[in-house]
């Protein structure tokens, strides 16, 4: 270890006056003599070098060499102003950028608004209802008999009087004729008897017979008389169960599955049944409206001057199971005279045209009965927001600030929602955005009209447009 020793090649004593550098390291601890160190500090010194020098050599990149210690940490007055000087170019550049980074607010965002149009409302409700047709005939075996004819296709159309069935008629054809030979044979004996009576009215008129016997005469004649009448009651009766072999079609319909096979005996012990018709059109849709609802149309109907018992008041239509609104319009033609205790709803029934024979029985529709027309306020259903306080409307006011509006809406149709109080004509109601908004904010509002916003909202509305 050297102390205060200059570099080689140096002579300049004036530098190493003013640059005086002073060494430490882990390895080679300064004591406190550097001028004149004792013996014993030299003893000291050669100890520990020796221990050093039994040590495994360490690689130091500084030094180049295995032997050699670390490089020492040298502090000085020229380090320090070097140090200081470069710290005051960092402080310059760093205060020269500082108005270049300066926060800059964002700008507001962009939402689209509208001013709500009047708009006219049909409120309607749809209601689950099932298809009947008007009469549906049972159509049965009267007398007994084996089936042998069937006159139609299940699933025909058919017209009253048209012959459906056919029974074995043997059985009948010869019950009429005993029945004919049986009033024939009173007949007869009807005649016998007047003329008997006739003889004895003579004879008594002679003296030649009593009283008695004249009046036997013309009893007989009554009995035989009456004879006919029985005979003649069972040869119309013979007659009608002769006809009833022959079953025919009561009313124009449709004509469901045959429901007994040709060969079959029927009527034996009870009227078989043989089949269904059922008239086709009109049809009768049933259905059931709460209680709620009737008082609300009543309501409706007496505030819109119109006669809320008149049948063509509730006039309706039928949407189908495929989501098609039928082409035919209904009336309805009854209104029950109570409300069923156990659901709280109202039976109605209306009538509505089938000329193409598409709805058939049994078929579940929805009835959808409206109300009398309205023209109130109206902003797209998108715009509607609702929490625990109820439904709102985000609105900007003249310093494009958003705030919130609380609304009353009616009813909703065709993605239009009907603004009952709350804004006016005058408001402008954010419609697109509504994410971007919040109470307070500043927007730059775009103002469109309602068409517009729909077709933006809508984007089949929008491809409709364009085609």
């Amino acid at each position: 270890m050297a102390f205060g020793r200059p570099a080689a090649g140096s002579t300049n004593t004036e530098e190493s006056a003013s640059c005086s550098i002073v060494t430490s390291s882990p390895h080679h601890p300064i004591p406190n003599r550097l001028q004149n160190p004792s013996s014993g500090d030299r003893l000291r010194h050669s100890e520990a070098t020796n221990q050093r020098s039994e040590r495994p050599p360490r690689y130091h990149a500084a030094s180049g060499t295995n032997n050699e210690p670390s490089m020492p940490k040298i502090t000085s007055f020229c380090g320090r102003r070097a140090l200081g000087s470069v710290a005051g170019a960092l402080l310059v550049l760093i205060t020269g950028c500082s108005d270049e980074n300066a926060y800059q607010a964002p700008p507001p965002p962009s939402v689209t608004a509208i001013q709500p149009p009047m708009h006219t409302f049909e409120p309607y409700q749809d209601i689950v209802a099932t298809v009947r047709p008007e009469e549906t005939i049972e159509i049965r075996a009267r007398v007994a008999g084996f089936l042998e004819e069937r006159s139609f296709q299940p699933g025909d159309p058919v017209t009253a009087g048209e012959q459906l069935f056919t029974l074995e008629t043997a059985e009948y054809v010869a019950a009429v004729n005993g029945a004919e030979a049986d009033l024939a044979a009173a007949q007869a004996k009807l005649q016998l008897d007047i003329e008997v009576s006739q003889k004895y009215q003579l004879a008594f008129e002679k003296g030649a017979a009593s009283e008695v016997e004249l009046l036997e005469s013309n009893a007989k004649v009554e009995v035989s008389s009456a004879s006919v009448q029985q005979a003649e009651a069972r040869v119309e009766r013979a007659k009608l169960d002769l006809s009833y072999t022959i079953i025919p079609s009561p009313i124009d319909g449709r004509i469901g599955e045959d429901l007994v096979s040709i060969g079959t005996l029927v009527g034996r012990a009870e009227p078989t049944l043989l089949a269904r018709v059922s008239t086709i059109d009109p049809m009768n849709v049933y259905f059931d409206i709460p209680e709620t609802a009737y008082l609300e149309w009543r309501g409706n109907m007496a505030a819109a001057n119109r006669d809320p018992d008149a049948r063509e008041a509730y006039p309706f239509e039928i949407v189908l199971p495929d989501g098609v609104v039928y082409d035919q319009k209904g009336d309805l033609d009854f209104v029950d005279i109570e409300i069923d205790r156990t659901t709280g709803t109202m039976k109605m029934r209306g009538v509505i045209g089938n000329p193409d024979g598409l709805l058939r029985d049994g078929l579940f529709v929805r009835a959808r009965v409206r109300q009398p027309a309205r023209s109130t306020l109206a902003v797209p259903e998108s715009a509607i927001l609702v929490d625990m306080a109820g439904a709102y409307v985000y609105v900007v006011d003249d310093q494009n600030i958003v705030n919130r509006q609380g609304v009353e809406t009616g009813v909703s149709l065709d993605g239009l929602t009907e603004i009952i109080k709350g804004i006016d004509s005058s408001s402008k109601v954010i419609v697109d955005g509504i994410l971007r908004s919040r109470p307070g904010a500043m927007v730059t509002a775009e103002l469109i009209d309602l068409p517009e916003a729909m077709r933006r909202i809508d984007p089949a509305s929008r491809i409709a447009s364009q085609n």
